[in-house]
């Protein structure tokens, strides 16, 4: 995957309506407009390809309700591969949306008992649903209940998703929360897994990145210096206890040798 683009989309109404149809499906995030087939830099071939050959047959994808579920660290790719492939289905005419748990709990948040019914009815009437990040929305009892209603509903409607993880399967399928699992059991039902792994390209990016930073960060001073009377927080309050732990002691013994 590559890095995302900042140009300013083609001066024609075609490319303008192309452009705001990627927006909604985004929720409004420009910057993944521009993470398509057109700026993928080819340096994870394997992904590249699932992806195109994904776009290619969706409409066998679309009548199965089948889709992806990306595997993989920070920074490897997941959101890039997902967001690629919504782009080209958005272009194809095709209505998509890409989301998180954590937004849609968000916003359920936020609305009415009748809003709530009418946001989720408009959510299922999609043609392809990207969750990213599944896993980072929280344990609460009610988020597994809602995520779990979601992706049923999704499973019963035949509706395609994309999912990323930044946990390992491994790590998922040893939960211990029984709705968490059936919503596993659901989403690899209908979700074909891809282990996504940042090419090197992308580690060596991250690091220079981080020396870069570090280099700023280490000068040239002034530095700070701590005081020669520096003591940690609530430092004062611990020794003020453990001088009365010591009296406590210490009177306890005069007792016994009385």
């Amino acid at each position: 995957m590559n890095e995302m683009k900042t140009e300013t989309p083609e001066d024609s109404t075609e490319a303008l309506i192309r452009y705001e149809y990627r927006r909604k499906a985004f929720c409004g995030l420009d910057t993944m407009c521009y993470w398509d087939f057109a700026h993928d830099n080819g340096e994870n071939p394997f992904i590249t390809n699932t992806g195109l050959q994904y776009v290619y047959n969706y409409k066998e994808m679309k009548e199965e309700g089948m889709g992806i579920m990306y595997f993989g660290g920070a920074g490897a790719g997941k959101s890039y591969a997902a967001a690629q492939i919504v782009n080209a289905l958005t272009d194809a005419g095709y209505d998509c949306l890409f989301t998180s748990f954590r937004n849609i709990l968000t916003e359920l948040g936020t609305l009415s008992n009748e809003g709530k019914r009418n946001y989720l009815n408009q959510l299922f009437r999609k043609d392809l649903l990207v969750f990213d990040e599944y896993g980072c929305e929280g344990e609460g009892n009610y988020s597994n209940q809602m995520v779990l209603y979601i992706i049923s509903n999704c499973y019963q409607r035949h509706i395609p998703m994309l999912v990323t993880t930044p946990y390992h399967r491994e790590s998922l399928v040893k939960s211990n929360n029984a709705l968490r699992l059936q919503t596993l059991s659901r989403l690899w039902q209908r979700c074909c897994c891809v282990q996504v792994v940042a090419p090197p390209s992308r580690r060596h990016q991250t690091q220079e990145q981080m020396n870069k930073t570090e280099a700023l960060l280490k000068g040239p001073g002034p530095w700070y210096e701590e005081p020669d009377n520096y003591k940690e927080p609530c430092q004062e309050e611990k020794e003020k206890v453990r001088r009365k732990e010591e009296a406590k002691l210490k009177a306890i013994e005069a007792k016994k040798k009385k």
